[in-house]
């Protein structure tokens, strides 16, 4: 199809001819979305060039003679960089890494137009990735972007069905849905009482007392902290990507949360600040300025590797037993538990979704709790 880029009221459009149902030829102005001010000349022809073929594709799909060429490859691609001002920086960036690094060359290999993935394609992509040992949960996470691509394609009339919809997708074997470890609460104090003076220390603070994950607590302001009601307001994350550092929003409704802090955990923060005011004077200009709680002395900010690689040797270093920085937030919800506050409570406390994944984390971790119910049934029955 032909047709020109022409510049009207400082836009770009396309003109083209399109014949009607009369059977006349008709112009029709499409706008590009690109302002013709500056440099923007180059990126209005290809944006031209998008919308011919697809005006191309629309003629010939109600003439009855398109056929769909696609590479399953360019959609996957197209899928994500459609999905990308839907997504938060950091999932958008999860969904490249995942594409580059294990969907496109996968798929690369059978070469394949989208018209042709049939659901042993789809399975076969299942089965290779549990073999080369990723988790049913990053499987799930890839199946995300191969079933929105092919949903697209299927909303779009060029393929008939979803070929993910005619495949099982890996389940986890009960025994595997949960593998977070919790400290006790004589480990927990243990940790508390070691930290003091490390430079983790608030992160682990902020982990074990309030359930923090790890990117919330990095992405803990000081504005985020009511020293007057006594209160923190989780509605930040600080994350990496590779090289990226990204600071957004937390990830969900539920995620974003007000808690109440004890009298001593305010005094602790306030010591805290009071500290950081003094290391700002301490190194001048070369105080890196922030809002951010948890810093160096210096005030750069604590990078999620850092944490992540230097917790486990801090573990080391007080002989405690060794876990995950995740599994404070674990801790904090089974320490919950264990004094009898309700699993809903515990749910808000924690920032889940829905109350589901909390009594699937929690309910059967305690083993106090167990044994207390089997004693229960047994002062109401005696047994002879």
């Amino acid at each position: 199809m032909n047709g020109s880029l022409c510049d009207k009221h400082g836009k770009f459009y396309v003109l083209t001819r399109i014949r009607g149902e009369d059977g006349k030829l008709r112009k029709k102005w499409i706008p590009t979305g690109i302002l013709s001010n500056g440099n923007t000349k180059t990126k209005a022809i290809a944006a031209m060039h998008r919308i011919l073929n697809e005006l191309e594709k629309e003629t010939a799909k109600a003439a009855g003679t398109f056929v769909e060429k696609t590479n399953f490859i360019d959609a996957l691609h197209d899928w994500v960089e459609f999905k990308k001002f839907e997504l938060r920086t950091n999932s958008y960036e999860l969904y490249t890494l995942n594409l580059n690094t294990h969907i496109i060359p996968f798929f690369k290999k059978k070469n394949k137009l989208i018209t042709e993935i049939t659901p042993k394609d789809i399975e076969d992509y299942y089965k290779t990735k549990l073999k080369e040992g990723l988790s049913v949960e990053t499987i799930k996470k890839h199946n995300v972007i191969i079933r929105g691509t092919l949903e697209k394609a299927m909303n779009e009339g060029i393929i008939p069905f979803n070929p993910c919809d005619r495949v099982r997708m890996p389940r986890k074997n009960r025994q595997d849905q949960f593998k977070g470890q919790a400290y006790t609460a004589e480990q927990a104090n243990k940790l508390l009482e070691v930290i003091h003076g490390e430079v983790l220390e608030p992160v682990i603070m902020l982990g074990l007392l309030f359930g923090m994950r790890r990117s919330e607590a990095l992405g803990l302001r000081w504005s985020d902290i009511n020293f007057k009601n006594q209160t923190i307001v989780i509605s930040n994350t600080m994350t990496q990507m590779r090289t990226l550092l990204i600071d957004e929003h937390t990830k969900s409704f539920t995620s974003h949360r007000m808690l109440s802090v004890m009298d001593d955990v305010i005094g602790y923060f306030k010591r805290l600040k009071a500290q950081q005011e003094a290391n700002k004077r301490e190194y001048g200009d070369k105080y890196h300025d922030s809002d951010f709680v948890c810093v160096w002395p210096d005030g750069r900010i604590i990078l999620p590797g850092y944490v992540s690689h230097n917790f486990k040797k801090l573990l080391a270093k007080y002989d405690l037993p060794e876990i995950r920085f995740h599994d404070l937030r674990h801790t904090a919800g089974s320490l919950l538990l264990a004094q009898g506050v309700n699993i809903k409570q515990i749910q808000e406390f924690l920032g889940h979704s829905d109350v589901t994944t909390t009594l699937n984390i929690y309910v059967h971790t305690d083993e106090n709790a167990k044994k207390e119910t089997a004693a229960a049934m047994g002062r109401v029955l005696n047994l002879h």
